[in-house]
């Protein structure tokens, strides 16, 4: 499995109902565990900064992790950023084959 980083804004004018980004983020986690069983959640950050929220969670491929970022889109973020993830000393490993 690989590990992803989803990082997301909520859509303009939502900002101001934070109350409903609670019941949206359970939604969206539900939702995911339903459609996307493979999909393992590692965990969640709400953010200050450029970003709302940060959601690292594991995936068999960069295809499933699309599908997640698009079920956050559909859930009130009006944009998603995915980064695949490396442990360092995977990355480091790598380093040896340059």
């Amino acid at each position: 499995m690989t590990t992803y980083v989803l990082l997301s804004k909520v859509a303009a004018g939502t900002s101001s109902e934070v109350r409903s980004l609670r019941e949206r983020v359970r939604a969206f986690k539900e939702r995911l565990a339903e459609r996307y069983p493979q999909v393992t959640d590692l965990t969640s950050y709400a953010l200050l900064g450029s970003y709302d929220f940060l959601y690292i969670f594991e995936a068999p491929d960069a295809n499933t992790a699309t599908k997640v970022a698009l079920l956050a889109q559909a859930f009130g973020a009006a944009t998603t950023e995915t980064l695949t993830a490396i442990p360092l000393d995977e990355f480091s490993a790598m380093l040896d084959d340059v």
